[in-house]
């Protein structure tokens, strides 16, 4: 049976389990074990034997390639194995090393084409400053309407503002292993969730208690949640002329230059319209605009897609801490673990990130050109 079909029946089982429980946090647990159990099998049993074959086989440990930990990040395994419940105090707000945060973020974006195209603050930072426009020389005196230019062009994050929470199995068996196989396992699992939770607040988020998702505007908000943006309606192929307005949107009205335009969408509106649109029948690309790549994730609504730039939104997380899950009671085979954090998020402006209905897209004809002859010619 193949992983897919495995991952699918366990969140079935896992669904069933949570409609019929009365002990909902109990259940919630069981249900995440279910899941977690199927689509992180396989690593499990890859670790454990690794880990097996690697104390007996030193170069074999070698080729690993496994990480060595520095000091903080020993002395954070150490209370990981022992049991968090027993050894965190309230104090320690930022329990888990950064270098470890800023590490998973670093493998996660190499493996998420959306979130490579983020500028992500180191995980330390409380603050950090954004700009819609960058570098703003000019000649002649330093006046008051030069200095005015560049402070309204930034503008500073809080990255304190609203809270970012993982909730994580990690088996018993994995806490029994050296630190490096335990710190391996530890950052796999914090690697999918924080792909998954940064992509949704890079797109979706509302911006109360949260980033501001692309989709959303970023002046203008009621009780905190900020307005969706309308969706243009106007795309319906890549012609020059219907992607006019796209380009001069997200060159700011000419205030910044564009090199490279990305196209989020869901897969399947990816299958259903953007790729009859991009392609003809040979499967060549016919956009006007050439240097377009399309990124699709489950992340993103069904009929809504984006056209954006690479490196105009900016998020950052910090003050990590873990946990056990205390709502619930203790399963036998796995240990529950809640790290919570705070950040934000928001692009440089809403400039960049064009939005549009994706259903309206059609698909590409060529046009064929008849040649009339002439009699007697």
């Amino acid at each position: 049976m193949r992983l897919d079909d495995i991952v699918k029946q366990a969140k079935e089982k896992a669904l069933a389990l949570l409609n019929s429980a009365e002990d909902k946090p109990s259940a919630l647990l069981e249900a995440m074990e279910l899941v977690v159990s199927a689509k992180n099998d396989e690593l499990i049993q890859k670790i454990l034997a690794d880990a097996d074959r690697a104390a007996s086989d030193a170069q074999f440990a070698k080729s690993l390639n496994l990480r060595i930990l520095n000091e903080e990040e020993t002395k954070f395994y150490n209370i990981l194995k022992s049991g968090p419940k027993q050894a965190i105090t309230i104090d320690q707000v930022d329990f888990i090393p950064t270098t470890i945060i800023d590490r998973t973020l670093e493998d996660v974006k190499k493996e998420s084409k959306l979130l490579q195209l983020i500028n992500f603050a180191p995980a330390g930072v409380k603050r950090w400053f954004t700009a819609s426009k960058t570098g703003a020389g000019k000649w002649g005196g330093l006046t008051e309407a030069i200095t005015s230019e560049l402070s309204a062009s930034i503008t500073g994050l809080n990255m304190e503002v609203s809270k970012f929470h993982v909730l994580l199995l990690v088996p018993k068996s994995i806490r029994e292993l050296g630190l490096p196989f335990v710190d391996k396992y530890f950052m796999a699992i914090l690697k999918e969730a924080f792909e998954d939770g940064i992509e949704d607040g890079y797109l979706n988020e509302d911006g109360k208690d949260a980033p501001i998702g692309i989709y959303r505007l970023i002046n203008t908000s009621v009780d905190g949640v900020h307005t969706a943006k309308t969706l243009s309606t106007a795309i319906t192929d890549f012609k020059p002329k219907t992607l006019a307005p796209v380009k001069k949107a997200l060159n700011n009205g000419g205030k910044r230059s564009i090199d490279k335009i990305y196209l989020i969408c869901n897969p399947a509106d990816k299958a259903d319209y953007v790729e009859p649109a991009l392609y003809d029948a040979e499967g060549k690309m016919i956009s006007s605009y050439k240097n377009l790549e399309v990124i699709d994730t489950p992340n993103n609504p069904l009929g809504k897609a984006a056209f954006t730039l690479s490196g105009k939104y900016t998020m950052g997380l910090n003050g990590f801490n873990l946990t056990e899950y205390k709502e619930a009671k203790a399963l036998d085979d796995v240990d529950a673990l809640v790290i919570k954090a705070y950040g934000n998020g928001r692009a440089d402006d809403d400039n960049c990130a064009f939005v549009f209905d994706v259903t309206k897209l059609e698909e590409y004809i060529p046009t064929v050109r008849t040649v009339a002859e002439v009699e007697g010619a």
